[in-house]
Order: structure tokens, then C-alpha cells, then sequence
């Protein structure tokens, strides 16, 4: 029977990072993948000189962890930093404005009221409150008042996140700014300590992708992991076995089967729950309960000369009073070099969400009119595109809706009872790449600390670690 140390279920960027950071920690590792490409959601597409990303189009980082995992793995070197440009918009009363971005624009822009300006100033004399129970809308109602909710926050929550502000989780979903209040009292003072008395200490935020899109991440990851990654590996049975796990999955070259001590799954919540049920009904309950938002992505080629906005700036963000189908607009063409043929521009447009789910069911003609007929009065477009491209993801994006902070302390209890099992996935941790990054470093501290405490304790009784199936 082979065996293997860890077996890693999953090629996307939650298994693919988890993979090498154990296999770079000294582990042995193994990641089985059910389709024949890796990387999961994410992948860049060239077609007729536009570059487009099918899912997340670039990394947000201020982790010093994910700038060292860039080192190790060699991907600084192909790392490729958007455009510097300080404009982003919102949508006011239909049309596009300017969003500032420090504080003190904010205070000064017309996009507030008086008022709402008044009450933001208010925020850290704003008794600290809120709990497990509290929804993202609640939070930031509470700390920083309604209009900021209404033509921020909740545009980005709704369009970033494609989740309910409404719905959302605070600690889950806005875990930076509910530590802040938690540890300083309030979101000002979290700040002010952060940016003036650990300044030393702060890490630049910085956005990028790589040179030749997201998927030279994915190439970088899978090469050097090499034969220590099966494609068309697809998942039919996982059980408990001794003090480790048995996994069997169907192949092009018949099934096969593996012993492993630890399981790592990077799988949706619905198959990982599908997979678990037999052996824990409530993980499965737990894991069913989660829902996904469906999302489009329409990409649209323009002329540049048809096009009358300027279209300087990262794109923009829709709030759900505009009752508008956009979510958001990202303007790539702008963000990063070489992603549109010269004298054009790209716009990917986001769609579906928690907003608007129906819209993904739509065929992919309707998709792109309604995008079309949205941003043809808000950019000034009077043309039809040149070209277009459609991302259709029935199940995008995990909705850490309700009480998650509580689900996620009951998946964690009902997996102290599973020895070996792990769930690595964007349902837990956080959704964005730089998220996964960092759960697959812990992941590989937890199991490299179970190691060392394993290979310590049959040393201390004079004995021999040995596997045994």
C-alpha cells in the first residue's frame, strides 16, 4: 500500500501554496488534483491581444508573510506591480466621482453630507460594542455612521466580496477593522498606533500581478513541485485509518489508493462535506451549510477613442442604493501594461453576487447587453465593444454569512475529534490569495510542530518512529 506523509486534495491556490510550503518546510507531500489543470478558478487567458484573468486579477498585499513566501519562491522576480494612480470612483446619484482614500480627502469630498462627515469624526468616541452576533451593515453603522455604509463599505463588501453587508459577518469578513476596535478601543486609534507608533514596523501595501497574468503563479508553484503533483486524480472514498487516513481516487490509469497521516482538504465546503459525511454527520451539516455567491465576469474591449471617460484610475464600486446590476468595474488596461492591443482599452465588469444572483443564469449575450447598456451612460460609450469575453462561476465566492465566526469555531471543534484531517480551503481564513498564502504557512508551522513533538516523544521512550498500515 503506498503511503505518503501528507496528501493534499485540491490544486487550487489554497492546495497548490499549501503544498509547497510544506514541501519547502521538509515534509513529504503529495497534492491529487480531479481536473487536468491546476490552479482552480484562477487562470489568464490571451485572446486577440486581450489579456484576461478568468477569476482574481491580482494580489492586495501588506503581510510581510506573503512578501517572503514571493522570495522563496522566486516568484518577486516575475511579480509585476499596477500602474500608480491614486483615483478610484464610486457611483453617486448615477454618475462616476472620485473616491478619496485618506481621511482627510474623505472630510473634504462632496460624496458626504455634513453630517456623515461629522459622524465619521465622531468614530473614536464611539463606546467599543458589537460581538459574534454582528453583521457587517451593524458594524460599520455603529463605528463610523449609515453614509459611510451606503456609498463605501457596503459597495465594497457587496462588490469585492459579492456578499450581503447586511448578512456578513464583521469578525469574518472585516477581521482588521473588528481587531482594531476589539484591541484599541476604536478604528481611529487602531490606526494611529499602527501608522505613527509601530511605523517602523508597517508593511507596505502594494498591488500586483505577474508577468504574463495569475496563472505564472500557478506554473511557478506547480513546477517546482513537480512530479509530486497528479492531475485527473478524482476523489471517490476518504476514511479514517489507524492514526492517518485512507484516500482512493479514480484515474486515466485506473484507481488508486493511498495511506496518508495527514489529509489536507482544499475542496469546496460542498465536496469536502460529501466526502466527510459518513464519518462526522456534523462537520457535513457544518460544511452543507455553507453558501457560494455565483459571479460573471464580462470583459469588454473598446475602442479608445469611443469611450469618453478618461478612464484613469483602478475602476469603480457600486452601491446597492444605485440599484444599478454592476457590482464593480476594474479597468485593466489601466492597472497593468499590456493587457489590451494599442489604441484599446478592457474593462472587466463584475456581476451576480449576493446582489443580483439571476444575472449568472443568463446566457452569455444577455450578460454582456446588460453590462453594456449600464456603462454606456456612466463611461459615455456610444459604440458596441469590439470584443468581448465571459467568466461564468456558478459558485465564486464563499458567503460568510450569519453567525460564521460561530461556524467556524464548530468546524474546528468537530475537527479535534478527526486526527490527521485538515480543511484548507477559502471558506475558512479568508478568501483573498494573500489569505491562503498565510493559512498555508500556519498549516505547515502546525504540522511541523506535531512532527518535532512526535520524533521528540518516541525518542524520549527509545523507540523508532515507524509507519505501519
Amino acid at each position: 500500500m503506498r503511503q505518503v506523509e501528507t496528501l493534499i486534495v485540491g490544486g487550487g491556490i489554497s492546495g497548490l501554496s499549501s503544498a509547497w510550503q510544506l514541501d519547502h518546510d521538509g515534509h513529504e507531500v503529495e497534492l491529487w488534483e480531479a481536473e487536468s489543470r491546476l490552479g482552480g478558478k484562477i487562470g489568464t487567458e490571451n485572446n486577440d491581444g486581450f489579456t484576461t484573468e478568468r477569476a482574481a486579477s491580482m494580489v492586495l498585499n501588506f503581510r510581510p508573510e506573503v512578501s517572503r513566501f514571493l522570495q522563496e519562491t522566486g516568484l518577486e522576480d516575475h511579480k509585476l506591480l499596477r500602474t500608480p494612480t491614486s483615483k478610484r470612483y464610486l457611483i453617486n446619484q448615477a454618475q462616476l466621482q472620485e473616491m478619496p482614500i485618506k481621511i482627510a480627502g474623505v472630510l473634504s469630498s462632496p460624496l458626504w453630507s455634513f453630517s456623515g462627515k461629522l459622524r465619521l469624526m465622531l468614530e473614536p468616541f464611539i463606546f467599543k460594542g458589537g460581538g459574534e452576533q454582528e453583521s457587517v451593515a451593524d458594524f460599520i453603522r455603529r463605528r463610523l455612521g449609515n453614509e459611510m455604509l451606503d456609498k463605501a463599505l457596503g459597495a465594497y463588501v457587496s462588490g469585492t466580496l459579492a456578499s450581503d453587508p447586511e448578512k456578513a459577518d464583521s469578525f469574518s469578513v472585516l477581521p482588521h477593522l473588528t481587531a482594531l476596535e476589539q484591541r484599541f478601543g476604536s478604528i481611529t486609534a487602531g490606526i494611529f498606533s499602527h501608522k505613527v507608533i509601530n511605523k517602523k514596523k508597517a508593511a507596505v501595501t502594494e498591488g500586483f500581478s505577474f508577468q504574463g497574468g495569475m496563472s505564472t503563479m500557478v506554473k511557478n508553484l506547480s513546477q517546482q513541485l513537480g512530479d509530486k503533483v497528479h492531475t485527473g486524480y478524482q476523489i471517490t472514498d476518504v476514511s479514517p485509518h489507524q492514526q492517518g487516513w485512507m484516500v482512493t481516487a479514480t484515474t486515466a490509469h485506473g484507481e488508486q489508493s493511498c495511506y496518508t497521516q495527514n489529509l489536507i482538504m482544499c475542496t469546496p465546503a460542498t465536496v469536502t462535506a460529501r466526502l466527510l459525511k459518513a464519518h462526522n454527520p456534523e462537520l457535513h451539516q457544518l460544511l452543507e451549510g455553507i453558501q457560494y455567491a455565483p459571479v460573471s465576469i464580462v470583459h469588454l474591449g473598446y475602442n479608445r477613442e469611443d469611450v469618453e471617460h478618461e478612464l484613469e484610475g483602478t475602476g469603480f464600486l457600486t452601491p446597492f442604493k444605485e440599484k444599478l446590476k454592476l457590482n464593480g468595474s476594474m479597468w485593466m488596461h489601466s492597472l497593468f501594461s499590456e493587457r489590451a492591443p494599442e489604441g484599446q482599452v478592457l474593462l472587466s465588469n463584475y456581476i451576480g453576487g449576493s446582489r443580483y444572483p439571476e444575472l449568472v443564469a443568463l446566457d452569455e449575450q444577455d450578460q454582456v447587453k446588460t453590462v453594456c447598456n449600464e456603462l454606456s451612460s456612466l463611461l459615455g460609450i456610444k459604440t458596441d465593444p469590439v470584443w468581448s469575453r465571459v467568466n461564468c462561476h456558478t459558485e465564486a465566492l464563499p458567503l460568510y454569512h450569519g453567525s460564521y465566526t460561530v461556524r467556524q469555531r464548530a468546524i474546528s471543534q468537530q475537527l479535534s475529534s478527526m486526527t490527521g484531517l485538515h480543511l484548507q480551503a477559502n471558506y475558512l481564513g479568508g478568501v483573498s490569495i494573500r489569505d491562503r498564502i498565510i493559512c498555508a504557512q500556519q498549516l505547515s508551522k502546525k504540522l511541523s510542530k506535531k512532527t518535532q513533538e512526535t520524533t521528540e516523544n518516541v525518542r524520549n521512550r527509545g523507540g523508532v518512529f515507524k509507519n505501519s498500515v
